[in-house]
């Protein structure tokens, strides 16, 4: 066997288990419609990331990243945000013309979906979500 075949097989075998049921990990995508957002700021924004974080079991890393669309396109002005979490990232667009939030919380660590995404409907006051779990190989 040539040495790149050997190291082709070898990428082939996982060395061990990884994440979420030995794939690499998890991303819930929720969609959520009828949330109040009249009182959007960043700092809500900000206790958003905090309070889900902890509710998931999820370890921060510095604090979020925020984004302010201006683009004059009326629905999108809104503000987006990103927060690192030591096993990935949780990334979340609420729209208030829209009156809609798009999410997205990605982890090598398992976490309760199901969970996840009642806390997410609570915080935004949705009332409708629709949602996909998508399992990362």
């Amino acid at each position: 066997m040539k040495q790149s075949d050997k190291h082709i097989n070898d990428m082939k075998k996982p060395k061990s288990k990884l994440g979420y049921r030995g794939n690499y990990g998890l991303e819930l995508i929720i969609d959520m419609k009828g949330c109040d957002l009249s009182d959007l700021s960043r700092n809500k924004l900000k206790k958003f990331f905090v309070e889900l974080c902890d509710h998931i079991d999820m370890t921060r890393h510095g604090n979020p990243i925020f984004w302010e669309n201006k683009s004059g396109v009326p629905h999108l002005d809104g503000i987006s945000g990103f927060q690192f979490i030591e096993t990935s990232n949780v990334v979340c667009h609420p729209l208030p013309l829209l009156k809609a939030v798009y999410l997205n919380i990605f982890s090598c660590k398992k976490f309760d979906t199901s969970d996840a995404l009642k806390f997410c409907k609570k915080y935004w006051g949705a009332t409708s979500t629709i949602h996909t779990v998508v399992t990362r190989v």
